[in-house]
C-alpha cells in the first residue's frame, strides 16, 4: 500500500508550499474546499477587462468618464501595499494603463498610489519584490506611497455621519479620475475587503482610520456582532466607509471607478468595473458563492494556513478558524511570518497584559487602547486573539520557521510546533501526539483562509 493510502488527503499551504498526508485515516476528519469554479483562461483576463470598462455597473463606462473629467491632470490608480499578493495588480496595471493611453490620457498623467493604510509605507526594494515585481522599472518615476501621518498631505472634508474625520490624501482627491484596482476578499472585521477599503483605509489619515476603527468593538464579545467575516449589514465599520467614499463622489463631486477582480488560488474568477459601492455589494454576492462552506459540526480540532509577512496579517486565518472550532477546542495555525509580528503597537500592548487573564486582557485592550484616540492598528488583532484564545481555552497552536517559540508561548500565549525535517513530518507528529491525548477527535482542516464556515442546519 501507498504511504499516502494511510492519510487523508487534505492540502493545505504553508507560505509557497502543499503539505499533505498528516492526518491518519482513522481519523474523523472534515475537510474544507473551495467550491468548483471555472476560471479565466490568460486570454480570457485581457477580454473580460475591455468588456467589463465598456459595460461598468451602475457607473458611465471608462471612454465616457476620460471624456467628461480628465482635463490633463493626474488619473491616479490605487493599488494594494506589500501585505497583500497583488497578482491582479502586476497583471492588470499594463493593461489598464494601456486603454487609458488609448483614451487620450498622457502616459505622464497615469500615477499610482501604494494605498497603504496606517501599515509602515514599504521600501523601494519591497515595491520591486511584493507589489510590481517586474514593472517596478517603468513605474517607479510615477508612484505615490501614501503616509497615513502626513497631515498637512490629506484634505480635510469634515465629518460622516457617524462623526469620523474624512481626510484623504490630496494626490487622490485632486486627481482627475480615481480607480481604485482592488481584488475583493472577505475580510475579518469589515465583512469584505476591495474596492471600498482603497480608499479607507488605504489612503486616509490616521485619523481617519482611527476613528472607524474604534467602532468595531464589545467588551464582552471582542467585536461587534454585526462586525464579522462576511457581512455588512449594520457593520459600524464598513457602512462608515461606504458613506465616506459616496460622499467623495456626490458631495465633493469626485469620480471614483474601480476595477475588482476576484480571484481564488490566485487565478481569476471574474472582473467587474463601476461605482465603488455597488462593487463592494457585487462583490459580497460573488464571494458568498466561493467562500461560504457548510461545515457538519464544528472542530476539536481546527488546522488552517494563512500566509502572511507577519503574525498580525496571520491573524486572519485564526478568525476564520476560530467560526469552525469547537468551545475548549484547539487551532493550529501555519504562518511564515518572515517579517516577525507587525505593528509595534501590538506587540507592546500584548507585553503590557501578560498577566491578565483572557477576558481581564481583552476588556482592558478594549478599554484603554480602542477609543477614538487611542486606537492604533494592529490593537484589534490582540482583542481577536483574546477572544479566540477564551474560546479555545487555551489551545492555539502554530507552526512558523521564522517566529520565537519562547515570544510566542509567554507573550501570545499560543504554542509553536518544534521544527522538523519538514513541515508535514512536524504536522504528523502534532496530529498523532493530539489523537493520542484526545482519542475520537474531529478535524476539521482549511484547505483556504478565506472560507467562510457555517454549520449546517440539523432540524
Amino acid at each position: 500500500m501507498n504511504n499516502k493510502d494511510l492519510y487523508h488527503r487534505t492540502p493545505l499551504v504553508y507560505e509557497d508550499e502543499t503539505i499533505d498526508n498528516f492526518i491518519p485515516k482513522d481519523v474523523e476528519c472534515e475537510y474544507l474546499q473551495v467550491p468548483k469554479i471555472e476560471y479565466l483562461t490568460e486570454d480570457e483576463i485581457e477580454s473580460s477587462l475591455l468588456q467589463a470598462l465598456e459595460n461598468p455597473h451602475n457607473s458611465p463606462n471608462l471612454e465616457e468618464l476620460i471624456r467628461i473629467h480628465y482635463k490633463g491632470n493626474f488619473v491616479t490608480l490605487l493599488i494594494d501595499d506589500n501585505t497583500r499578493p497583488n497578482i491582479h495588480t502586476r497583471i492588470l496595471l499594463p493593461l489598464v494603463e494601456a486603454q487609458l493611453i488609448n483614451l487620450g490620457v498622457k502616459r505622464s498623467d497615469i500615477r499610482i498610489i501604494i494605498a497603504t493604510g496606517t501599515h509602515t509605507p514599504p521600501t523601494s526594494s519591497q515595491v520591486k519584490t511584493h507589489i510590481l515585481d517586474e514593472l517596478y522599472s517603468e513605474w517607479k518615476e510615477r508612484l505615490w506611497l501614501h503616509d497615513c501621518d502626513a497631515d498637512n498631505d490629506h484634505i480635510d472634508l469634515g465629518l460622516s455621519r457617524a462623526q469620523t474625520p474624512i481626510m484623504v490624501d490630496k494626490r487622490v482627491f485632486n486627481s482627475d479620475l480615481i480607480i481604485p484596482l482592488s481584488d475583493s476578499e472577505y475580510h475579518y472585521f469589515a465583512g469584505v475587503a476591495g474596492s471600498v477599503k482603497l480608499i479607507l483605509p488605504g489612503v486616509s489619515s490616521r485619523k481617519t482610520v482611527r476613528v472607524n476603527h474604534s467602532k468595531i468593538f464589545d467588551l464582552k464579545s471582542g467585536f461587534k456582532q454585526e462586525c464579522r467575516m462576511g457581512n455588512i449589514e449594520g457593520n459600524v465599520s464598513i457602512q462608515d466607509i461606504r458613506e465616506i467614499v459616496a460622499s467623495i463622489q456626490k458631495t465633493h463631486g469626485k469620480q471614483i471607478f474601480v476595477i475588482d477582480a476576484i480571484l481564488d488560488k490566485r487565478k481569476f474568477v471574474d472582473i467587474v468595473t463601476g461605482d465603488p459601492l455597488t462593487i463592494h455589494e457585487l462583490a459580497r454576492t460573488s464571494l458568498s458563492k466561493i467562500r461560504d462552506v457548510k461545515l457538519r459540526e464544528p472542530g476539536d480540532l481546527v488546522i488552517i494556513g494563512k500566509p502572511s509577512v507577519n503574525y498580525y496579517q496571520a491573524g486572519k486565518g485564526l478568525n476564520a478558524a476560530s467560526h469552525a472550532v469547537k468551545v475548549g477546542g484547539s487551532i493550529l495555525l501555519l504562518a511564515g511570518c518572515p517579517e516577525g509580528i507587525g505593528p509595534k503597537e501590538y506587540l507592546e500592548t500584548m507585553h503590557i497584559v501578560k498577566g491578565k487573564s483572557f477576558i481581564e486582557a481583552m476588556q482592558w485592550v478594549i478599554e484603554n487602547k480602542c477609543s477614538s484616540t487611542t486606537f492604533e492598528i494592529g490593537i484589534q488583532n490582540a482583542v481577536d486573539l483574546f477572544r479566540i484564545l477564551e474560546h479555545t481555552q487555551g489551545n492555539l497552536f502554530l507552526y512558523s520557521k521564522n517566529l520565537d517559540p519562547k515570544l510566542m508561548k509567554e507573550v501570545f500565549r499560543v504554542n509553536v510546533l518544534p521544527i522538523s525535517s519538514s513541515p508535514e513530518e512536524s504536522l504528523k507528529n502534532f496530529v498523532s501526539d493530539y489523537v493520542e491525548k484526545n482519542p475520537q477527535s474531529r478535524i476539521v482542516v482549511f484547505e483556504d483562509y478565506n472560507l467562510l464556515a457555517k454549520v449546517e442546519d440539523q432540524s
